[in-house]
């Protein structure tokens, strides 16, 4: 009953949300082998399999996805060695398996010739006996999902069990990537896995405020991998993130909720003992704009997806806004009024945005692009000492 109540709602909304088709951007790789003196530059990402060889079978990949713009190169020095850190503090199951580190760094206008040398810099620290092999991606900028595609499409190609990536301005607990790839491989290397996010505000009032009002509407039990630090199988990895999204770790849960499972999460994990670190909000005006793209996101999933999985992830993304959602329990009256004033808040704000996508669907006037909504603010937090919940995940009944 529900699902035919809707489904106009739906197709309107699909109608209203229209991206422009087009080709995969250009890529053009640099390929450092561990021990071996220089590299290769100038590869198509196609082509990067067959200069590599075989060897790399059900082995990782672990995508840092970055543009030149958004650090010097001093910095994105730093981050890549702390992946380094990362891949060569290993267990023995994941060490024993091949790695390859990759950089995608996408450039605009002019700063072509600055995405390559910048790669092959990077590229120079992981040239060490030992360490990972290491494939750079220079790509016209075009998004974080157009990055993970290029990055699949050569994980596809060399065979890899699966594949991980981190945001640029994380900061990871002691072994965080091997521990999240452990946990991944004693699953069976399936579905997804993601890294606990420990999130601190930026200093700024709307920062702090927006950081309190998400301690009372989170829901951990309904916790999925975030793209700040996950891993995906190579099934997923073959197929790829449609050009149509944009937020790819909500697509990813998406793509693996199972609406019929008493946990509809049970194809994805959080690893409660690999923990990575950020810092979340900025000024009034960035905020607002930032949760205007996730609103626009969760719309446009839920109106293409079966009515089922959307079903299933409404009752999860508005967890307490009773009779729409279940009610909050176990938290006692007044925590459950609290998620519940703000949850009708969210469903406000989430409604004027779906109307609009609806309206223009109507008219025939869809919106081309959901923008992307970066903080002006970019710093990396120290890791912390914090506990983190073992029943993220744990597969409550909704």
């Amino acid at each position: 009953m529900i699902e035919v109540m809707t489904r106009p709602v739906r197709w309107a909304i699909r109608r209203g949300y229209q991206p422009a088709a087009g080709d995969p951007p250009p890529t053009e790789c640099v390929v450092v082998r561990p021990g071996a003196p220089g590299s290769r530059a100038g590869l198509p990402v196609s082509a990067v399999a067959g200069e590599l060889g075989v060897g790399f079978g059900g082995g990782f990949a672990l995508v840092l996805p970055t543009y030149v713009a958004r650090a010097p190169l001093s910095s994105h020095r730093e981050t890549v060695g702390e992946l380094l850190a990362q891949l060569a503090d290993l267990p023995p199951t994941v060490a024993a398996r091949p790695r390859v580190l990759v950089v995608g760094m996408q450039w605009r206008d002019d700063q072509h010739d600055e995405a390559i040398e910048r790669l092959e810099r990077l590229g120079e620290i992981t040239a060490s006996g030992g360490g990972p092999t290491f494939v750079g991606i220079a790509m016209p900028q075009a998004g974080k999902s157009r990055m993970l595609n290029a990055a699949f499409e050569l994980a596809t190609g060399l065979g890899l069990a699966g594949v991980a990536w981190v945001d640029d301005d994380v900061t990871f607990s002691t072994g965080c990537i091997g521990r999240l790839l452990e946990d991944f491989l004693e699953r069976g290397a399936r579905g997804s896995a993601g890294a606990s996010k420990v999130a601190r505000p930026n200093p700024y009032a709307a920062a702090r405020l927006l950081h309190r009002g998400k301690q009372i509407t989170k829901t951990p039990k309904f916790g999925y991998p975030h793209g700040c630090c996950m891993v995906v199988d190579a099934e997923l990895v073959a197929r790829g993130i449609p050009d149509r999204y944009t937020c790819e770790d909500d697509y990813f849960c998406f793509a693996l909720l199972d609406p019929r499972h008493e946990n509809p999460l049970h194809r994805t994990h959080i690893v409660a003992d690999a923990a990575c670190y950020h810092l979340t909000g900025g000024p009034a005006g960035e905020i607002r704009h930032r949760v205007n793209r996730s609103l626009l996101t969760a719309a446009v999933l839920m109106s293409d997806f079966p009515a089922e999985v959307a079903g299933r992830y409404w009752r999860m993304y508005f967890y307490g806004l009773w009779p729409l959602a279940p009610a909050a329990r176990g938290h006692g009256l007044r925590f459950a009024a609290k998620k519940w004033l703000l949850k009708s808040i969210h469903f406000v704000w989430f409604c004027q945005v779906t109307l609009g996508l609806a309206a223009r669907g109507i008219v025939g006037r869809p919106r081309r692009e959901i923008p992307w909504s970066a903080y002006t603010r970019h710093t990396k937090p120290a890791a912390s000492p914090l506990p983190v919940s073992p029943t993220i995940s744990r597969g409550e009944p909704a």
